[in-house]
């Protein structure tokens, strides 16, 4: 293998014969790979830089199926995973670069299309779950972005004085049309773009405490609202979003006291598809006089309302600044990786919320409070130096409620996760446990708040491990018992599609054209129905071999109706342009939970359907080209002899 410098200034692998025949990748050096970090800032991943350190760290050569070396694996001196490159999109060189931290992969990139540039990077685990379309090395979009990272990626964009960063994470005013937004709010949106440079400026000086050493310490929103459709006030769809959320900053390595730093008040953050984005700018609030800016967001302006979102009073005011000056405080120490102060923050940290709990004006606040409290036990105990948690958080569980059932759900969460970081942990055993455990959960939680997502991850458990009875038990009692549940919805979807074959297919939607795609306009011919999104890697490596198939069968009438689950239409007529996919595509946004990603139950991508000329189901259980292509031949073969019966002479007798 050598390296070669990208042509737009990334580093680029370019994988030769070294990669297949090097035994357990000898021909570099730890060094090697170590030299190589990630393109973007920012990114805490582990990377040894003492010589006794590196030197205990060993490379590995990666192997596809067929036993080629197609990368290289770093472990460092006790095993754990520190980088992997490999191919992975099925190019001739390198096309993804994985760094990881406490032997999980926290991020990742990746060039899409083989032409040496980065085109996605992806945070993941501990690193976060956004994921972000490149473009010259930059960030261009967000394909997906929790409220949390979008404030974290506005802090950022406000340190550097990035507007170009900053614009990420703004919404369009043609973003806010799609959302249905009322025109004259649109064309508001319209018209601050011209004023955001002066706005900024105006920002800038109001940021007391603030320089190039600030960064993102946390994010307060409570928990998010829904203001539904009206169409007295021109609000044409629901509304999910944060009103009046904080933004609370730190200073990195904390070496100056941030109690005298302002801090954000946002207020609106909206959920647009699967990115969160800020309406409009924040409001810098004077770390000396906390005083909540008076409402200037989407519900003052649809309900000429401006009371309707009443600012914090003075008490809770003072009780999340002594949270928030607390958090800054030990931003340091969180990074550090020292276990056992770790474990002492959380401690001390639980009484601070509990005073804001004191002050909080309703019932769900309180909750989501306390909830902070759990998770607060919940990190001290999973670094192993406060065994006590457990105790306490066993009797919050016993005090019941909401809380209880919450606690009692985490601790599951984190009795698994520990178990399975233990050296020489059996999966497959602790897997079992896990899933004792949470069928135990909804026998003595079964009204709870946890109750529909818990049976829906035993239910796509017990089908990922091949137990389609217990599958279709739980997916059965989650339609009947959590009807009007998210996750209901959901397993009505996947019992749909667990009992497919041999019934007959229907589905129609909308294709990027605008135009009506429907299957029934098949019948009489093999049809592919794939569901299937660009993020899906998976689909990307699959696609050029899923094309010679389609090549292959459709002059033997085989049609193919692509089903895509991005929320990105603009990626997706991207990624068409350049993939050059023949077949019509039924676009409706929504990516995962959109209307036939939940009527079909699908979970995982891709996902094909291969139904027959009488639009009937043939089977469900292709997950790639190679699979697919095996089914064709038998189902053309068998239609072929079939149409051959048909149409042979009757013989006299």
């Amino acid at each position: 293998m050598r390296v070669v410098k990208g042509s737009r200034g990334f580093l680029a692998f370019v994988v030769v014969a070294a990669v297949a025949t090097a035994a357990h990748g000898a021909a570099y050096s730890p060094r090697d790979l170590l030299t190589y970090r990630p393109h973007l800032p920012g990114v805490e991943c582990d990377t040894p830089t003492d010589q006794a350190g590196i030197d205990a760290c060993k490379v590995e050569t990666v192997t596809n199926a067929e036993k080629r070396g197609v990368g290289y694996l770093l472990r460092d001196g006790q095993g754990k995973i520190l980088r992997r490159f490999v191919i992975a999109h099925g190019h001739a060189r390198l096309d993804q670069w994985s760094y990881f931290q406490d032997g999980f992969e926290v991020y990742r990139e990746d060039d899409l299309d083989g032409d040496r540039q980065l085109d996605e990077c992806r945070w993941l685990n501990a690193g976060g779950s956004r994921i972000a379309l490149l473009e010259v090395g930059k960030i261009k979009s967000w394909k997906r972005i929790s409220p949390e990272e979008a404030s974290k990626v506005l802090v950022q964009a406000l340190v550097a004085r990035d507007n170009d960063l900053l614009a990420t994470v703004m919404a369009t005013p043609e973003e806010l049309k799609a959302a249905g937004l009322p025109r004259e709010f649109v064309e508001k949106a319209q018209a601050a773009l011209a004023n955001r440079p002066a706005k900024l400026a105006e920002l800038a000086k109001s940021l007391v405490g603030w320089s190039k050493a600030t960064i993102w310490n946390r994010f307060d929103g409570t928990y998010p609202h829904l203001i539904p459709a009206d169409p007295s006030v021109g609000l044409e769809k629901d509304l999910t979003l944060y009103e009046n959320a904080m933004i609370f900053p730190t200073v990195a390595g904390a070496q100056q006291a941030t109690a005298k730093m302002a801090f954000l008040q946002i207020p609106d953050l909206i959920e647009l598809g699967s990115a969160w984005k800020f309406v409009s700018l924040p409001h810098a609030i004077d770390p000396d006089k906390p005083v909540i800016a008076a409402s200037d967001g989407l519900r003052s302006m649809l309900f000429d309302k401006p009371e309707a979102v009443a600012g914090r009073d003075e008490a809770m005011d003072v009780a999340l600044k002594t949270l928030a000056d607390y958090d800054a405080q030990n931003a340091a120490l969180l990074q550090s990786g020292d276990k056992e102060k770790i474990a002492q923050y959380h401690h001390d940290r639980i009484p601070l919320v509990r005073d804001v709990v004191k002050h909080a004006k309703s019932a769900e606040d309180e909750l989501n409070y306390n909830k902070q409290v759990v998770d607060s036990l919940i990190a001290a105990l999973r670094t192993g130096f406060y065994p006590k948690a457990k105790s306490l958080l066993e009797a919050i569980v016993a005090e019941g409620g909401k809380l209880g059932s919450y606690s009692a759900y985490r601790l599951i969460e984190v009795d698994f996760a520990m178990k399975s970081e233990e050296p020489g942990s059996n999966v497959l055993s602790n897997q079992k446990k896990w899933m004792s455990e949470l069928e135990a959960f909804l026998a003595k939680h079964p009204t709870s708040d946890e109750a529909p997502d818990v049976l829906l991850q035993l239910a796509s458990a017990s089908e990922f491990n091949a137990d389609e009875d217990k599958a279709r038990e739980h997916y059965a009692r989650l339609v009947k018992d959590y009807a009007t549940s998210e996750a209901s919805k959901k397993a009505a979807g996947a019992l749909k599609r667990m009992d497919l074959v041999g019934k007959v297919f229907v589905a129609k939607g909308s294709g990027l054209a605008g135009e009506t795609i429907d299957s029934v306009q098949a019948r009489g011919k093999t049809l592919l129905v794939v569901f299937w999104a660009t993020w899906a890697s998976p689909v990307r490596a699959d696609l050029p071999e899923l094309i010679k198939v389609y090549q292959k069968y459709h002059p033997r009438g085989l049609e193919v109706i692509g089903v895509n689950l991005d929320n990105d239409r603009a990626e997706v007529d991207r990624f068409l342009k350049e993939s050059k996919i023949p077949w019509a595509q039924i676009f409706e946004g929504g990516g995962m939970e959109s209307r036939l990603a939940t009527e079909f139950g699908i979970f995982s991508l891709p996902t094909m359907f291969l139904v027959d000329g009488e639009g009937k189901v043939v089977t469900t259980a292709p997950r790639t080209a190679a699979e697919l292509d095996r089914q064709l031949e038998k189902t053309l073969a068998a239609k072929s002899a079939a149409a051959d019966r048909n149409t042979r002479p009757a013989v006299d007798r």
